[in-house]
């Protein structure tokens, strides 16, 4: 085990003023960064150093395909003055944005897409698709630029939780239903997610036109668990700020990890995996860089402190560890660092 380093990790700002970003994926064919803010997602330019930030886009879809899309912020009243290009507008107290987003959605055929309650994204590079978390929805979406400008195509798929049994309360009151974090697995079209304030972690079958949400397995996390897929001994890390847990995709059986080399008291911010397998977590602004072997954590080197302190963070790394980003959610900012 290398000795631990003090050294600082500079760390570049590359978006800020982006309405609290709850979570980044990045796309690397295309070199940009996707990230989930306040109702909304951004696509950010990694080849640009100014003007490289865009909202995402959707278009007026036609009306055979209302039965297939999902209705998701403001009620579509395209109609409601006789000339589009009328700027009338009823007495509300929308800001200026939202009046623009009406307008444009009115003379032009879109506006911004807009997200009801979201919690994360993941981005599936095989069909260049994303999985978005809603509250009680999951939706799978395909992005691309249209004039450098990025829109959703065609309608979105939605799952709806409270379709299922599984979600379904005995009583009359309706439980909210809050997908919290996401992963793929080694089985194609077969997922794992986690609810915001529930142990249990839920299964999501795609393999066949019946779709199936069935429960797969539990863990003593209750609140906010991360999911991150561990293709190498093919099992999923479930984690919080205080521990880290794996799970079996085989046999669905869960174990708790050791991770001795960070200072108790000293809580997850958050973890990522490179393409090798080595893992890295990020305490008390410290980036550690480890491998996981036999329900352990083994520290091969301290990366160094980073020199902007990171609050409600998601990190994801870029190739073999080399390059990545990282997401503050107090500050509105995304950073991007090498170690």
């Amino acid at each position: 085990m290398k000795r631990m380093s003090t050294k600082s990790i500079d760390c570049e700002l590359i978006a800020n003023d982006l309405n609290e970003p709850i979570s980044i994926q990045l796309n690397e064919e295309q070199n940009a960064l996707f990230v989930l803010t306040n109702h909304q997602l951004t696509r950010i330019d990694l080849n640009k150093k100014e003007d490289n930030i865009e909202l995402v886009y959707q278009h007026k879809r036609k009306l055979e395909e209302e039965d297939e899309e999902y209705s998701q912020g403001e009620s579509d009243e395209e109609n409601r003055v006789e000339d589009p290009f009328e700027d009338s507008e009823p007495s509300t107290d929308d800001d200026e944005d939202k009046i623009t987003n009406r307008r444009n959605w009115r003379r032009y055929g879109y506006r911004i897409y807009q997200l009801d309650n979201p919690c994360s994204i993941l981005y599936l590079h095989e069909s260049n698709q994303f999985i978005v978390l809603n509250e009680g929805v999951i939706s799978f979406l395909a992005i691309e630029l249209e004039n450098n400008r990025p829109f959703v195509q065609r309608a979105s798929k939605n799952i709806f939780c409270y379709d299922y049994d599984i979600f379904k309360s005995n009583d009359t009151t309706r439980q909210s239903i809050q997908p919290w974090s996401i992963t793929t697995t080694s089985i194609k079209d077969y997922f794992i997610f986690s609810l915001l304030d529930k142990s249990e972690l839920y299964s999501l079958d795609m393999r066949n036109e019946n779709i199936q949400i069935e429960k797969f397995t539990s863990t003593n996390i209750n609140y906010c668990p991360y999911l991150l897929f561990y293709h190498q001994s093919n099992q999923i890390f479930i984690y919080d700020s205080t521990q880290i847990v794996v799970a079996s995709i085989d046999d669905k059986t869960s174990s708790k990890i050791d991770f001795p080399f960070i200072e108790q008291g000293k809580g997850i911010s958050t973890m990522t995996i490179d393409k090798s397998g080595l893992i890295y977590i990020l305490s008390d602004s410290i980036i550690y860089k480890c491998n996981y072997q036999e329900l352990k954590l083994n520290l091969i080197e301290c990366l160094g402190k980073l020199n902007v302190t990171m609050n409600s963070s998601q990190m994801i790394v870029k190739n073999q560890g080399y390059e990545f980003y990282i997401s503050n959610f107090q500050t509105s900012s995304v950073y991007r660092f090498q170690a």
